[in-house]
């Protein structure tokens, strides 16, 4: 019994690392496969499980040595929570924004590959943002600082998972020209809250 729960355990392991490296992709890829919406030109926004790297394991649930599992850091695209907050900006004129909200938490994973449950731990919210220019900071702050302000009247607590996520903003041009910028959600309640707006509110996001 004890070696075939150690071969089982080992199978398992392996599994994991098969599932782990097929878990790496672009956020574009994850678009393609899961909403209806289709993308014209929106540069690629690589995000991997490194992006994550201050969080730690989420608790598992009180019944869940019910089945034997190892539990991995995954995603899962939340189109109807992507298409509110679509819907919340364009109420809000503003428009050219495509949002990707996405659950990221653990998969609860079998020795044979199979995944159990999966356990939310917060909502990413990814933002492609299509603007003429990327040279004037201070319109790029301010478009930043309105989208922010719109989406986060959407209370953590109607989200999935049990804590504040991360937010990444995708600018770019017609001239393919991209900025990147990613951080917590929490960082951007503060910003909106300290009254910078314009180049310094853009500032202080990149600089986190």
């Amino acid at each position: 019994m004890k070696k075939n729960r150690l071969a089982n355990l080992l199978s398992g392991l392996f599994v994991m690392l098969l599932l782990n490296s097929c878990q790496m992709r672009t956020i574009s890829e994850s678009l393609k496969e899961k909403s209806t919406v289709p993308l014209h030109n929106v540069p690629t926004l690589t995000v991997t499980v490194s992006d994550h790297a201050d969080l730690t394991p989420v608790t598992p649930p009180a019944d869940s040595s019910e089945t034997d599992c190892a539990y991995m850091w995954a995603s899962q695209f939340l189109p109807e929570e992507s298409r509110k907050m679509e819907e919340l900006l364009n109420q809000a004129d503003i428009d050219h924004v495509r949002v990707v909200a996405e659950a990221f938490g653990e998969n609860c994973v079998t020795a044979n590959g199979q995944i159990v449950r999966f356990i939310a731990l917060q909502t990413d919210i990814r933002l492609f943002v299509n603007v003429q220019s990327l040279s004037n900071s201070a319109e790029l702050g301010e478009l930043a600082f309105n989208i922010l302000q719109t989406l986060l009247d959407i209370p953590i607590s109607s989200l999935p998972g049990i804590q504040a996520g991360y937010i990444g903003i995708q600018f770019y041009s017609n001239q393919q020209e991209v900025k990147n910028l990613w951080f917590k959600r929490d960082l951007a309640e503060h910003l909106l809250n300290s009254g910078i707006r314009d180049e310094d509110f853009l500032d202080a996001l990149q600089k986190n």
